[in-house]
């Protein structure tokens, strides 16, 4: 009995063992197809987060090229400088989150580069902004200029000895302008603008060698402050820009005789030094002026060049000589020409460098004395050329600074002019 019960005993001990066995068997091979599901969901999530990030960094590699190249190209009425970034995956999706992150992933994302403030104050300084906005200009400028004149009165003996007199004449001339300008972009092809100047002029005239005397030094002072010529203009956008062609802009503008006019003015001689017993701060006659300007934007440069025709109408005044004598008269000073043209660099999103070229053409003046016929002024025709540099920068959102240094070229233009403006949009 104990032998059958041992055997039984051993009997079940094998069949528990051998269900045991079977049970960790089908447990074990749960676990490893859990493990495996696992991994495959691992291994998709691993997937998409790849693909995200190389999304992102490459989003982040074209912001910074953007910011360190000034956004040259990027203009307030053009889309410029769009990255596409596209990333395929067929993951599944499991929550929400994954679902945008994949949406993010599948779908192109653009890109677009802001507007670059420095390249807008380039635009508004050509006038080729138009953005529908009111901006007043308030600026400050200074020019100065010094003329000689060297006068002989005598002859030439043995072709090295200058017998007679020598005089020299010396005009120094310098102007403060104060300038209050308001722009007003109707849509966004057509601008107005209205300028108003008011001027201080002083003037100091210089006689040397005066009464044949190498030691005689006569001098005067005159000065005198008014508005001057108030101006109007409009500027509308006849072709915009594209990737191949370049913005270009007609204008129309026209000047009245709001200052103060040179005519009449008479002239005293103190010592031996003739000057005027005022300064004009216009000239006196109405003018109409249009031209045309192409502005053109090459990362990082923006390039621009302008040309225009000045006319302006003859006017009869009822005193046109400096003596005693009233003499009355028509004056016409002749049509000017004008061509320019240069570049400016966006050195950031704020700021921006300038460099340019302007040469004028002013054709002689013709005065028409009553019962006379019109005689034409012997040197009043001039070519007057300047090169200038120019910094502007964007202090805030709404206020920007330009500031400008002109060098004149040429005798007729002035010797140097400085001047700093700042508009503010509104």
């Amino acid at each position: 009995m104990n032998n059958n019960f041992f055997k039984l005993s051993g009997v079940a001990l094998a069949v528990a063992t051998c269900f045991s066995s079977n049970v960790w068997a089908a447990d074990s091979a749960a676990d490893a197809q859990d493990v495996a599901q696992l991994r495959k969901q691992l291994g998709e999530l691993n997937s998409r987060y790849e693909a995200q990030g190389a999304a992102l960094q490459s989003l982040a590699q074209r912001l910074q090229q953007l910011e360190n190249s000034g956004q040259g190209q990027a203009r307030p009425m053009h889309a410029v400088n769009k990255t596409v970034v596209a990333a395929d995956t067929s993951a599944n999706q499991t929550t929400s989150d994954e679902s945008r992150a994949e949406q993010v992933t599948n779908e192109p994302v653009v890109k677009e580069a802001p507007a670059s403030r420095g390249a807008e104050a380039v635009y508004r300084e050509q006038n080729a902004l138009f953005n529908k906005t009111f901006t007043l200009e308030t600026g400050v400028s200074y020019s100065h200029s010094d003329r000689r004149q060297l006068t002989l009165n005598g002859f030439l003996a043995l072709d090295a000895i200058f017998l007679g007199n020598i005089k020299l004449d010396n005009v120094k001339s310098d102007i403060f302008q104060l300038d209050v300008t308001g722009r007003y972009g109707v849509t966004d092809r057509l601008q107005f603008d209205f300028n108003a100047p008011f001027l201080y002029r002083t003037s100091t005239f210089e006689s040397a060698g005066a009464g044949s005397s190498g030691t005689n030094f006569d001098e005067r002072d005159v000065s005198n402050t008014n508005i001057g010529d108030v101006s109007a203009g409009a500027y509308y956008r006849l072709f915009p820009e594209t990737p191949t062609s370049p913005d270009v802009v007609v204008n129309l503008r026209v000047k009245a005789p709001t200052g103060k006019h040179p005519y009449g003015i008479k002239f005293n001689k103190v010592g031996d030094v003739a000057a005027p017993d005022d300064l004009p701060t216009g000239n006196g006659l109405w003018s109409l002026s249009t031209g045309v300007t192409v502005v053109k934007t090459v990362d990082p440069a923006i390039l621009f060049a302008n040309i225009s025709y000045s006319h302006n109408f003859s006017r009869k005044f009822s005193d046109i000589s400096g003596g005693d004598t009233p003499v009355a008269g028509e004056i016409d000073l002749g049509d000017s020409y004008q061509i320019g043209g240069g570049f400016a660099f966006a050195l950031s999103d704020r700021m921006s460098t300038s460099m340019s070229y302007a040469h004028r053409f002013s054709q002689k003046a013709r005065i028409k004395k009553s019962g006379a016929s019109w005689d034409s002024i012997v040197g009043s025709d001039a070519s007057a050329g300047s090169l200038n540099f120019g910094v502007t920068y964007a202090m805030t959102d709404k206020l920007t600074m330009v500031a400008n240094v002109g060098m004149g070229v040429t005798p007729d233009a002035p010797d140097v002019t400085v001047g700093i403006k700042f508009p503010y949009i509104f």
